[in-house]
């Protein structure tokens, strides 16, 4: 593989994007803002994955806690009830857009409070049901129901290790154990006390002793795993919660089997750190920075670049003003709905999905709002948090009801551009419809059809050593998956004599963001007392 300077593509024009359909977050000020829509919160750091692979997208996986789904409907009315005090109270006034109205709408047409008094009365069984079904039906298309067989998985593990040649080198056993759980365990390395327990079960599995291996098994599994997989009367059995936004990345390409790609210069595994150089109020995870083109949002740092850089999650890091823009739809200049004026609105923030960024990862604003909602409440809870980044051409190869039916990841999102070093959207990667987006980032890798009849000739997923993204299995004929794109839900606002980027305004708004079981809000923080 070799890299190109940015701008070598051909891929690249100045003409305006011709398909006229909304993305991205319109408003008119780089203004606080809190989230409105529906996904839960995870406080538990272990249960989160965060994977990125070709296509340029992000997904995140949240292994969801008993305490997650039985408070995910209190959870939901007390985040409601918290912004309306605030705003109720005439602490923050709404700016630029009418998503607070919707989102209060929706939550009295639910009947959330109603829902939330029944629980009294209803068996653990019951209410557990009512949580799952409403977080189905606010956050649709995301709630999976995963069963497994255990000691049918224990089995299959006893065959591979027997069938396979003794395992050598850290590599050769990451590979086998990985197969443990495909796409769901992606150890990168061994304890001693680990390695020690997978010998003693590639022994047991050599000698056909399974009254020994399955229990054996189990314990081993738990350990790699951090517990986080219940296992009960030998079936496995819980609900993951799965999200894929599309994702920016550094603004260079490079070529793979003749195709131009976009390049991913921080492969691996990353955890999220909290930030502690640079300008603002420093040593958190969820840090904001004073720069008004990074939103008034929180940024997810999971590598320090030196001096006061970091790479981070963060948002589109551009807005574009929308009168006379020569890029943007002509018919985005006369979008109003959800505009708290009626006027059309001045700016939209849209994230690029493909080589755009100085080393971060850009998502839409409202996809980064949502993610922030989906993580702990508290800095300390987001550390470490895993973060899988592949090789620029790898893919991120996924069965969604792990069931099997192993699929690329992607989303209905075609938007690509470049800016310029004052950020202004410059130059477009391809048109922004379906086929010739795909045309120029999967170039003759896939065979083009409509929604759910995509498939790849041939690519190959990811696999890690220790924190080394390495390339993995080979696929041939396998189809993408082409997640909806997420609505993004977010309310602009200001503080009521409070300037936004004093400790007081990035204290108000981070705490605002923290609703959640397990969490007690400060309320001097967001000057309620």
């Amino acid at each position: 593989m070799m890299w190109m300077l940015p701008g070598f593509s051909s891929a690249l024009s100045r003409d305006r994007w011709t398909n006229g359909e909304p993305y991205g977050v319109f408003f008119n000020n780089y203004d606080p803002n809190f989230y409105t829509g529906f996904v839960p919160r995870v406080q538990d750091k272990e249960r989160i994955k965060i994977h990125m692979g070709r296509g340029n997208q992000i997904r995140i996986r949240m292994i969801l806690p008993d305490k997650t789904i039985d408070n995910y409907l209190p959870d939901q009315v007390a985040r409601h009830d918290l912004y309306k005090e605030v705003i109720d109270r005439k602490i923050i006034k709404l700016t630029s857009n009418t998503s607070w109205e919707k989102y209060h709408d929706k939550v009295m047409r639910e009947k959330l409070h109603e829902l939330v008094k029944k629980r009294a009365d209803m068996t653990p069984e019951e209410w557990r049901k009512l949580n799952l079904t409403y977080m189905d039906k606010l956050a649709p298309g995301r709630l999976f129901h995963i069963q497994k067989d255990f000691n049918k998985m224990s089995e299959d593990f006893a065959k591979l290790l027997k069938a396979s040649p003794k395992p050598q080198t850290l590599k050769a056993k990451l590979d086998l154990i990985n197969d443990f759980f495909p796409h769901r365990i992606f150890l990168h390395q061994l304890s001693k006390e680990q390695d020690a327990v997978f010998t003693q079960l590639e022994h047991l599995a050599r000698s056909d002793n399974m009254a020994a291996f399955r229990p054996l098994a189990e314990e081993f599994f738990h350990s790699i795993t951090d517990k986080i997989y219940p296992i009960t009367d030998d079936v496995l059995d819980y609900y993951e919660f799965t999200s894929i936004y599309p994702a920016g990345t550094y603004d260079v390409t490079t070529t793979y089997n003749g195709n131009v790609i976009p390049m991913y210069t921080t492969t691996g595994v990353w955890s999220l750190i909290p930030r502690k150089h640079g300008k603002g109020f420093l040593g958190t995870v969820d840090y904001i920075s004073s720069a008004g083109y990074y939103g008034m949002m929180p940024m997810l740092p999971y590598q320090y670049g030196g001096g006061r850089a970091y790479n981070a999650i963060h948002n589109p890091g551009i807005s574009c003003w929308i009168p006379g823009h020569k890029l943007l739809p002509k018919e985005w200049r006369k979008i109003t709905e959800g505009s708290r004026n009626g006027k059309p609105y001045n700016r939209v923030a849209i994230a690029s999905r493909g080589p755009v960024s100085h080393g971060c990862t850009r998502l839409n604003a409202g996809h980064l709002t949502e993610t922030r909602e989906m993580l702990p409440s508290t800095s300390k809870g987001m550390e470490g948090i895993m973060h899988y980044r592949s090789l620029s051409h790898l893919y991120d190869v996924f069965d969604l009801k792990g069931d099997g039916d192993d699929q690329v990841m992607g989303v209905q999102y075609y938007i690509a551009y470049r800016h310029t070093k004052s950020r202004v959207a410059q130059e477009i990667w391809a048109q922004n419809n379906r086929k010739d987006f795909y045309s120029w980032l999967y170039g003759d890798e896939i065979n083009y059809g409509p929604i759910g009849d995509v498939t790849f000739k041939k690519v190959y997923d990811y696999k890690f050593l220790k924190r080394k993204a390495l390339q993995g299995k080979e696929y041939k004929e396998i189809k993408l998956y082409e997640a909806p794109y997420e609505p993004e839900y977010l309310q602009f606002y200001t503080i009521n004599g409070v300037k936004k980027l004093s400790r007081k305004g990035v204290d108000f708004n981070l705490e605002l963001r923290r609703v959640g079981n397990g969490y007690e809000i400060d309320r001097k923080k967001l000057l309620l007392e």
